[in-house]
């Protein structure tokens, strides 16, 4: 599908809608562009703005508008937990196979909630480029030495008002990038809440790590409170919320998608969007059709 102006608007009311949530500087770091582009975007003076700009803005603030989200039960019991966690400025930690929904969760928290810094890892990172994400999740600069960037990491947290980071695929991190949780843990431990989740490797490489009284895991275990919790399995009650959020009704169609998803939400989201394509595809025949025969000759 073509890029359209109703998308540059969509994705300008979005900007716009972070910006007031926090501030422009802040939504320009974590679009990896300028302020002065953020500004031009919110203020729809977009003559030297190019498509690919606007894609880009799209994809790093993780925008999605055509996807609609539904209360699953995994969505409402992470969203609990994520709350109570937040309000009473604990740790805890995530363990629980891929597709489960977590990664949907914590963006829909970081979209209704204020004081929130949420990245997902990646297995490539050294530490330092992995403090230069969080930097940018937080919408800060993110230039300088490791030390200043962990200071000022520090230093910003503590001066928000109840803040939480939630370190997705933590799983990913090597061992030093791991460490630094305990840093930022043991200067702010009843200020600031983290959440920090991951697949099922993730409990299982602490818990090893805890066994084998290998360095940092005995106290990383200690400060999420002893504990990994896990998610329900995906029930079909929950595949079709989602296809009834995303209009597909169909008794038989659902029930496709839920065979076919292997407990994975990644794969119910795929399948619905090919049945998507498939009903604008089925609809823009008809309505061709339709203008055929209005249109041939008495």
């Amino acid at each position: 599908m073509d890029f359209s102006v109703a998308q540059m608007h969509r994705i300008a009311d979005e900007v716009a809608r972070q910006a007031k949530k926090t501030s422009q500087a802040k939504v320009a770091n974590r679009a990896r562009v300028s302020a002065a582009i953020i500004n031009q975007i919110i203020n729809k003076k977009w003559s030297t703005i190019s498509v690919d700009m606007f894609k880009s803005i799209e994809v790093n603030l993780r925008m999605d508008f055509s996807w609609k989200s539904a209360p699953t039960s995994n969505l409402l019991l992470l969203t609990q937990l994520i709350k109570n966690a937040h309000d009473n400025s604990i740790s805890i930690a995530i363990s629980e196979n891929a597709g489960r929904g977590k990664t949907h969760a914590y963006r829909q928290y970081v979209k209704n909630h204020d004081n929130v810094i949420h990245l997902e890892c990646a297995n490539s990172w050294t530490k330092k480029s992995y403090m230069k994400h969080l930097m940018a999740a937080a919408g800060l600069n993110n230039s300088g030495t490791l030390e200043f960037l962990v200071e000022t990491f520090i230093k910003k947290l503590k001066g928000m008002h109840r803040p939480i980071v939630i370190i997705d695929q933590f799983d990913k991190l090597k061992d030093s990038q791991m460490d630094l949780f305990m840093d930022f843990y043991n200067e702010l431990d009843g200020y600031c809440a983290f959440v920090l989740s991951g697949v099922k490797a993730l409990e299982k490489r602490v818990m090893n790590g805890v066994n084998r009284d290998k360095i940092g895991y005995a106290e990383m275990y200690s400060r999420i409170g002893r504990k990994f919790i896990g998610l329900d399995p995906i029930s079909k009650s929950d595949v079709r919320k989602v296809c009834n959020a995303n209009d597909i009704f169909d008794a038989e169609t659902i029930g496709y998608i839920y065979a076919n998803s292997d407990g994975d939400m990644r794969r119910v989201k795929r399948d619905i969007e090919i049945q998507q394509q498939i009903m604008a595809k089925a609809i823009n025949e008809i309505t061709v059709q339709e203008f055929q025969e209005v249109g041939e000759p008495a």
